[in-house]
């Protein structure tokens, strides 16, 4: 799960019901862990069955490109070639306009127009070709088997997940053209693109747009009181003396580290300052500006949280 995807979880979770922006947040989700879990299959299958000795591989890259950039799922650096992977997890009938440069795909005898995911490899191509001086291919993956090619792009290959391992190995030709220990540190400098405060400001989501509160990892939207040293959840008598730790993760995955004291005691819902300073203690300690304090990263305690949820 990356930074982006974490924010779109917590976003789901935390939006109030009546939020404008509730019902767009939840399908962004469902098909943003769609496309990671295609790219999570894709890179599992290339790492257990590529025979391609040397060959790295780079996700979620974002390459700069005019004066934006352009979003790779997979990329993969190998001494003989470099490989743009565009993965698609979708079911239908898929209809490549190379004319127009339109997509569309028939699901349950309905057409859907859709981005083009020939455009959007083209852009990616062209971003990694220019940003490190060389040639460099590009693929369109079907991740899912109710996937199927009715009209073919023209500029670009599309092949099933099961072929995609074959389709790779016909491009390395011993040729040895690239040093992969020099591109592969050239690519990992690359800043990581920060979307969140734009995202945020799209779907018009503040703090004050949240349910606040530490909330129960069982009942998901009980908040949780903080009784006789422990967070209590009164539907389902589920008791922790950390829960709170992963309140102030979401946070921070929206809004970023630093946490103002004062709005400290509206997130966890404490009104006690010698508990609040208690809880903040190790995973938010005081910084060096008064009032302010900064919460130590800790992402994994998040995608625990959500990989319960998202199973």
């Amino acid at each position: 799960m990356n930074e982006f995807l974490l924010m779109q979880m917590v976003a789901a979770e935390r939006l109030c019901v009546a939020h404008e922006s509730k019902q767009v947040v939840l399908s962004e989700l469902k098909n943003s862990l769609a496309g990671a879990s295609g790219e999570q299959r894709t890179a599992s299958l290339l790492k257990r069955a590529l025979d391609l000795p040397g060959a790295i591989f780079l996700s979620d890259v974002h390459m700069p490109y005019k004066e934006g950039n352009a979003q790779i799922d997979l990329l993969l650096v190998h001494a003989d070639f470099i490989c743009v992977l565009e993965v698609k997890n979708m079911i239908g009938e898929f209809y490549f306009d190379s004319v127009n440069f339109q997509f569309h795909r028939m699901i349950d005898g309905r057409r859907e127009g859709m981005r083009n995911p020939e455009a959007q490899l083209h852009r990616a191509v062209k971003a990694t070709s220019g940003f490190l001086g060389v040639p460099v291919h590009g693929v369109i993956v079907l991740a899912s088997r109710s996937g199927k090619v009715v009209e073919a792009p023209k500029q670009y290959p599309v092949v099933s997940l099961d072929y995609l391992p074959f389709h790779l190995e016909q491009l390395a030709h011993g040729a040895k053209l690239f040093n992969v220990a020099t591109i592969t540190a050239k690519l990992q400098v690359l800043p990581m693109r920060n979307t969140n405060r734009h995202w945020l400001e799209r779907q018009k989501i503040t703090l004050d747009s949240l349910r606040l509160g530490v909330t129960c990892p069982t009942c998901r939207n009980c908040p949780l009181v903080w009784q006789e040293r422990k967070w209590h959840c009164d539907g389902c008598d589920f008791t922790s003396r950390d829960a709170h730790e992963v309140t102030l993760q979401e946070y921070a995955v929206l809004f970023g580290n630093k946490l103002d004291t004062r709005v400290a005691y509206q997130l966890l819902g404490v009104k006690d300052k010698y508990v609040l300073y208690r809880l903040l203690e190790k995973s938010a300690p005081k910084s060096n500006v008064r009032g302010k304090r900064q919460i130590i990263e800790n992402r994994d305690l998040l995608r625990a949280y959500f990989g319960r949820v998202y199973k």
